[in-house]
């Protein structure tokens, strides 16, 4: 811009629109501060105190909402029919006490895929992009269960090709099994645990 004429003057928001964007953030903001008192509880007691706590939270956001009245056609009013029109969606995860509040756990482990996706440029196969999709779905699943992801790799290149016929053996190889938090939390010994010398599965 070569003239202070071209500027555009701010936008300011009126205050009786202001006084909508917050409270509707302290609603948010209450469940957010809610979730992170319960973050290390079981689900189950996470879910029991979900009930108790944000439930109402819920039901008073609810019931502001229904009250408001927006300028057919604004930002506001599909706002305002968003939160209505997916009330249930938004609270399914006070159902399940394994479930977050917001995506925001799984945008982060996506944007590790986008970064590497970045880095190779492109695929060039369909075969190429689900492979990528499977490999980088393993590393995340090791990381959220605190393993050491080269060795969580390795250890399954080990043992997969056993489970052909004994798909019992697979539950032992899930990211949460014993038998993998034993073998992938430290590091392993890649010279001496190979494909013809590794324990077997406890199966």
């Amino acid at each position: 811009m070569t003239s202070a004429k071209k500027i555009p003057n701010p936008k300011y928001i009126a205050k009786d629109k202001l006084g909508h964007y917050i409270t509707k953030q302290g609603y948010c903001n209450k469940l957010f501060y809610l979730e992170r008192t319960c973050k290390d509880l079981a689900p189950d007691e996470r879910k029991a105190k979900r009930s108790e706590q944000e439930t109402p939270v819920w039901d008073a956001f609810l019931n502001w909402l229904s009250g408001l009245n927006p300028t057919k056609g604004s930002k506001l009013e599909k706002a305002v029919n968003y939160a209505q029109n997916h009330k249930d969606s938004l609270q399914a995860y006070l159902q399940d006490g394994r479930c977050e509040l917001s995506n925001n756990a799984a945008e982060r482990c996506a944007k590790s895929y986008a970064i590497g996706r970045k880095n190779s440029l492109f695929h060039t196969s369909v075969d190429g992009a689900n492979a990528s999709a499977i490999i980088y779905s393993l590393v995340e699943t090791a990381k959220a269960n605190n393993l050491n992801v080269f060795q969580y790799i390795y250890t399954l290149l080990l043992y997969m090709p056993g489970c052909k016929d004994k798909s019992a053996g697979m539950e032992h190889l899930l990211p949460w099994s014993d038998f993998i938090k034993e073998h992938c939390t430290g590091l392993i010994d890649v010279e001496n645990v190979t494909v013809e010398n590794h324990p077997q599965l406890p199966f």
